[in-house]
């Protein structure tokens, strides 16, 4: 296997550094730059594809990915206010049994069916209508906005307790 060196900026390599036993630097860079690679050799179109309805699919891809990042946020918020504000220690010592499958689960490429359900789980506070009219996709979002920031916030939180 091939070796290469990569710079990042401090700001990362400190956030990495308190992660690495979570995260394998070398696949999630083999990842990205598969991912990278890919596009740009996907870039040239077959003779008989309109470059307009590329164009068109691309943008329409597009919003849809904002929408699923915003109600990712929304969740991040929702999350970390509960966490933060209501939350006691026995919700969040039921929230790590309770939540953990979720570990295994990105944002990036989660399964809406996956998480069909999980907004059941939040705090009945989160539960609102608004989020139950959304598509799976965005519920999911969601959801693993939510507990990516009661996670973050909690593993943080019970070293120190």
């Amino acid at each position: 296997m091939a070796r290469r060196n990569i710079s990042i900026p401090d700001e990362l390599n400190e956030r990495l550094e308190r992660l690495r036993d979570r995260v394998n630097a070398s696949k999630v860079c083999a990842i990205a730059l598969e991912k990278e690679l890919g596009m740009i050799e996907g870039q040239t179109l077959a003779p008989d594809v309109d470059e307009a309805k590329v164009a068109r699919l691309v943008e329409r891809l597009q919003a849809q990915q904002g929408w699923k990042d915003r109600w990712y946020q929304r969740g991040r918020r929702d999350g970390e206010t509960w966490a933060q504000e209501t939350a006691t220690l026995q919700d969040l010592r039921a929230f790590e049994e309770s939540w953990s499958e979720l570990d295994q689960v990105r944002v990036a490429d989660f399964d809406p069916e996956d998480l069909e359900g999980w907004e059941d789980e939040l705090p009945e506070a989160f539960q609102s209508n608004d989020l139950r009219r959304q598509p799976p996709e965005l519920r999911g979002a969601y959801v693993l906005g939510w507990y990516a920031s009661v996670q973050a916030l909690w593993r943080a939180a019970r070293t120190r307790l």
